[in-house]
Formats: C-alpha cells, sequence, structure tokens
C-alpha cells in the first residue's frame, strides 16, 4: 500500500495564539518573548510575519528586537500554558482524523493518511483538518501532503501561511530538485555550509555526487541519510506518541435522511465498533457526542457528559439516541453523515466485556 503521510504546522503560533485572546492586536507585528530573570532581558519565542517583516526572528535577543521593532510592534510574554491548551485542542482534531499522530512539537505534527483509498481522498481529509482548526479554533496551519515525511515537510513549507501543498509520488522528482538543499530535514547552517563548498545549492547540484562522496562528508550515518533525501527517499515511520484524548467512528449513509430509525441503525453500527476498540483499549469514558453532517455540509456537534463514567454499549447507546432526538426536533436539514465521539476518558481502566454483548 502507498504510504500518504501529512505534516501540519501552526503557523507563528504563539503570536496566534494571542492575537485570537487580544483581536485588538490583529495586523500589528506581534512578538513573543521568552523572558529572562534580568529586567528587560529575554529573548523572541516567535513573531507574526508583520515582524519577521521587520527582520525580527526567534531567538533573537529581546533588546535587539526592540530596536528593529515599529513603534506600533506589540511585545508579549509567552504563556505556555495557555498554548499548550489550544495545542491540545488542535491535535484532539487530527486524531479525530488520523489513527497515527506523531507530533514532535507543540505546534507540529506528522500525521498518517494511507488509510485513505488513494491520494485525492488523503488530499481531501487532510483539507478538513485544516478547515477544522480554523472553523472551530480559529487558528490558521499550513499542511503538507507527500509519500512520505520528507516530502509532507517540505510540502508544509512550500505555501506559508495558511497553505496547503501536495506532493504526488510521480511529482516528488520534479518538486525536489528546484528545493534549497538548506530545506532538506536535517540540514543546518553547518551542513548547508559543506554542501556549498561543492557547490551545491539546490538538491538537484547534490545529485551529480556519489554517496561515497556524502559519506566522505558527513560520515556514514548521515551521508547515507542525505543521499536518499536528495532523490526524495525517506523510510522513516510515523511514531505515535499521542494517547488519544476521545475516539470516534464515521459513516456516510446510504441516503440523506431526517428518519429516526434509519439514523439509529448507523449509529448502533458505529457505536458497536467504536465500544470494541475501547473494550480493547480497557477505557471507561463519561462523554459521548453525536457528530452530523447535514446535506448542506454543516457540522453539528452534540455532547452529554455523565458524572459516573459508561461501562455498557447499551448505555452508549441510549445516550446517542437522546442526541440524535434533541438534534431532529432542533434542526430541520437532512443527515448525510452520522459520527458517534466518546471522549472524557476516566483515569481508572476497567471496561470489561459483558457475555453476549458482541455477536
Amino acid at each position: 500500500m502507498q504510504k500518504i503521510i501529512g505534516l501540519l504546522d501552526l503557523d507563528y503560533f504563539y503570536a496566534q495564539c494571542e492575537i485570537l485572546r487580544k483581536p485588538e492586536i490583529r495586523g500589528k507585528p506581534v512578538i513573543i518573548v521568552m523572558p529572562s530573570l534580568r529586567e528587560n532581558s529575554g529573548a523572541i519565542a516567535t513573531a507574526n510575519y508583520e515582524a519577521r517583516a521587520q527582520k525580527i526572528r526567534s531567538g533573537m535577543p529581546l533588546s535587539l528586537a526592540k530596536k528593529l521593532a515599529s513603534p506600533d510592534s506589540v511585545f508579549i510574554n509567552a504563556d505556555k500554558p495557555y498554548y499548550e491548551e489550544l495545542s491540545q485542542k488542535v491535535f484532539e482534531i487530527v486524531d479525530f482524523f488520523c489513527e497515527k499522530v506523531e507530533q514532535v512539537s507543540i505546534d507540529e505534527a506528522y500525521f498518517e493518511l494511507t488509510n485513505a483509498s488513494d491520494f485525492e481522498k488523503a488530499e481531501e481529509n487532510a483539507k478538513k483538518i485544516k478547515q477544522r482548526i480554523k472553523s472551530e479554533l480559529g487558528l490558521t496551519c499550513s499542511v503538507g501532503v507527500g509519500p512520505n515525511k520528507l516530502i509532507a515537510k517540505m510540502a508544509a513549507s512550500a505555501k506559508k501561511p495558511d497553505g496547503f501543498y501536495s506532493v504526488r509520488p510521480e511529482q516528488v522528482d520534479s518538486f525536489i530538485s528546484k528545493q534549497k538543499i538548506s530545506s532538506l530535514f536535517g540540514v543546518g547552517p553547518k551542513t548547508e555550509e559543506i554542501f556549498k563548498k561543492h557547490g551545491v545549492q539546490l538538491v538537484s547540484d547534490a545529485r551529480k555526487y556519489s554517496k561515497k562522496d556524502f559519506v566522505e562528508w558527513f560520515g556514514e550515518g548521515n551521508g547515507a541519510k542525505f543521499y536518499e533525501y536528495v532523490f526524495g527517499n525517506d523510510l522513516r515511520e510515523i511514531e505515535a506518541n499521542r494517547e488519544k484524548q476521545q475516539l470516534s467512528r464515521m459513516i456516510t449513509m446510504k441516503q440523506d435522511s431526517r428518519d429516526f430509525e434509519f439514523i439509529r441503525q448507523n449509529i448502533d453500527f458505529l457505536a458497536e465498533m467504536l465500544y470494541k476498540k475501547l473494550v480493547e483499549l480497557k477505557k471507561k469514558f463519561k462523554t459521548v457526542s453525536l457528530i452530523i453532517v447535514t446535506e448542506r455540509m454543516d457540522t453539528v456537534t452534540k455532547s452529554r457528559t455523565k458524572e459516573q463514567p459508561i461501562v455498557s454499549l447499551e448505555e452508549l447507546k441510549e445516550m446517542e439516541y437522546t442526541l440524535l432526538k434533541d438534534y431532529l426536533n432542533e434542526a430541520f436539514s437532512n443527515v448525510r453523515r452520522v459520527g458517534v465521539r466518546v471522549s472524557n476518558f476516566d483515569e481508572n481502566t476497567g471496561l470489561q466485556r459483558k457475555l453476549l454483548e458482541f455477536k
């Protein structure tokens, strides 16, 4: 099966978070500072594009940034707990769409799209992730899709900010050959300098050298790795490192409908699949959600939380039926897709599989 991987990179994340809670600073240069213990001292954590236009960069001393900044620039001390809270919400959305997610930082993650039937479907799913993050959280991100981690990351950098770029297998060679050698994963300033000494500015320049040359320049491990990278090859797998904060299953129904019994049958099918997974993972949960996608492609989510963990398939189904009745009483649109989601997992494991609960 052809691997399909996405890379999500939140745009100037800390600055975006601050703009989200202080809309009045939108459009101004926003600089996030990691302060030191000394007064008026620290380093720049990140800056938005308006600030970057003033040559303010991450890692720059605060004193220098203040000299470069325009009078309307806004300096804000970093609020890590707030950023981590928003980051968690972002990657819960990614979790919803993807089984395997490798979060590499507070604002970046790889995700597996291989289960999609083809690249077109994978691209559609990646765009949905991007749209959901923007509509639900108000945050923009850049997303790249490719046949491996290397290409996905380079694709995500191709159209920033708020960009989407996909590189299909047949496009890899033409895409990567035009890139700067510094865009390859793992190529820092020292590595770039060595490449430049040998006349290598673009990836295509590096292809005239042999693997032996690369090993001579960078050593056995890095040399072999960089040699594969210049041809667009990358065998690294996604290493799932996120504990699921929620689990869900979704289905497109055979026809759009508002008929309770018809929709209920689809909910039963999803609930049974989901509950089997919960038993396997030994997860108890307190929150049940019903996700409705209407004929107009609007998404509606209804949830209910209990004080005590839900421990039976029957209880899960009954809660979903109640949420469905609530939706049908409030809305007039037909249902196209329906989803069942559980979250708010209990710290103690122990869902028990009841006799004859599954056929």
